[in-house]
């Protein structure tokens, strides 16, 4: 009896210090959790304060004590975002590569022993950018994490692209993979970024995979966004590519990007294309994107295919579209050439589109031609139209034509115009105008917006 009241002592004992030694390390966990946390919160302050250097020290000791704790990932992630900064403001270049490399190193960690995590992507991505910078320092071999991210893989560090093959992956695994995509995939998103890198190093290796991707990748958002990529560069294929993909690519989304992107090149071979496009294609959707893209080349021929659609295009819309794209234009002739387009046609919403475009010139002449369109039309609203665009000009003179219009028209709601064109004039004598029309005004309306437009004046 006395055994077992001496082994029920002994049990109750055991588990009360149990107990207590499992209280004490529950507290020292929770404390070192609130420790961590603390260099966690402090480090992340001084990234959103740009101090890369105390956000680098803080985020390294926390990488080092505590390799256990759920923000790690993160951590690694901004401690090398921090290592990133840090390097821009170091002078000494071989530091600068040093700091450069450490942080690779940092991204390296996070990417192979944290694969789960969330931070991976925006990691490969800031890997990508930090391979790019290190190439271009004349560090060559880092090419491979670039050519790693195209094949689609997770690779370990600069001997594991090496191990991998740049050429094998390029040629073999990497189309077939590429081209197969059907849906949006963050590996795909990794190569195109991987490829927009290797376009600006190496065109001859990049070109020919973008080039797939855009004619055999099933998914419309990784053909365009692969477009993007190739439309400014000045490789010898580009330029048929796009033009194969403005007229034939399946999605009408793609082949719009493919002509705004065209235009946006800027050089003769694509206005041409541009240009033969729009004669040989008939929809309309297409020729409407061609002319904005037209309109962004400055050069002559650009301007004389504009005017040749805004004179002899039947569709109206069209038309539109194309005085639109040479109101926005500043060369010598353009406004003698809508002026003329406006005196030789009958049509009231092209009049009415013209209006627009005269109203944007700075020229003079503009304001001489909207005043005497208000002054001599017949339609009421045509005249409004161009009593809106002259109110908008703040130029010398305007107020003196707002003036006289309304001193000879008879007609209640274009004087009701004409009175807020003369308040927007900001001419010193538009108070004096709009003071003698509430005073001698008999209509209670027209006096009334008089009364308005003064107090705004005023």
């Amino acid at each position: 009896m006395k055994h077992v009241k001496l082994i029920s002592v002994f049990l109750v004992f055991f588990l009360i210090s149990g107990n207590i030694l499992f209280a004490q390390q529950e507290e020292k966990a929770r404390e070192n959790y609130k420790k961590a946390l603390e260099l966690y919160k402090a480090a992340k302050q001084y990234v959103y304060a740009k101090e890369w250097k105390k956000a680098t020290e803080y985020f390294q000791r926390f990488a080092k004590n505590y390799q256990s704790n759920e923000y790690l990932a993160e951590s690694l992630y901004w401690l090398s975002y921090s290592q990133h900064k840090l390097s821009a403001s170091v002078e000494n270049l071989e530091r600068q590569m040093k700091m450069q490399k450490e942080a690779l190193e940092s991204l390296n960690t996070l990417i192979n022993y944290h694969k789960k995590s969330s931070w991976v992507d925006d990691a490969q991505h800031l890997r990508i950018a930090l391979a790019k910078e290190l190439y271009e320092k004349g560090l060559y071999e880092y090419k491979n994490y670039i050519n790693g991210s195209v094949r689609g893989e997770i690779l370990g560090g600069v001997e594991g692209g090496i191990i991998g093959g740049v050429r094998g992956g390029i040629l073999g695994e990497v189309e077939g993979q590429v081209s197969a995509e059907k849906e949006e995939d963050p590996e795909v998103e990794m190569k195109l970024i991987a490829l927009n890198a290797l376009m600006s190093m190496d065109q001859e290796e990049a070109f020919p995979i973008l080039a797939k991707i855009v004619k055999e990748n099933e998914n419309s958002k990784m053909r365009e966004r692969a477009l993007m990529i190739l439309f400014r560069s000045k490789h010898s294929g580009v330029l048929p590519l796009m033009i194969e993909t403005a007229t034939k690519d399946p999605d009408e989304r793609v082949r719009e990007r493919a002509i705004l992107w065209l235009g946006m090149r800027g050089e003769t071979e694509s206005l041409d294309a541009l240009i033969q496009i729009y004669d040989k294609n008939p929809d309309k959707k297409i020729k409407e994107r061609i002319v904005i893209s037209i309109g962004q080349n400055k050069s002559e021929k650009a301007l004389n295919k504009l005017m040749d659609i805004a004179k002899n295009e039947k569709d109206l819309t069209l038309k539109e579209r194309a005085i639109t794209m040479l109101a926005m234009r500043k060369d010598e002739g353009t406004l003698d050439m809508l002026i003329h387009l406006y005196d030789t046609t009958a049509d009231k919403e092209l009049k009415q589109r013209l209006i627009i475009g005269i109203g944007q010139s700075s020229d003079p002449k503009a304001g001489d031609k909207l005043f005497d369109i208000a002054n001599r039309e017949k339609d009421k609203e045509i005249k409004e139209r161009a009593i809106t665009m002259l109110s908008m000009k703040r130029r010398e003179g305007v107020f003196e034509k707002l003036s006289a219009l309304y001193d000879t028209t008879a007609d209640t709601e274009l004087k009701q115009r004409l009175i807020i064109g003369i308040g927007q004039s900001r001419d010193t004598k538009a108070s004096d105008k709009l003071f003698e029309i509430a005073k001698n005004e008999k209509d209670p309306e027209i006096k009334e917006r008089a009364i308005t437009m003064l107090g705004v004046v005023k």
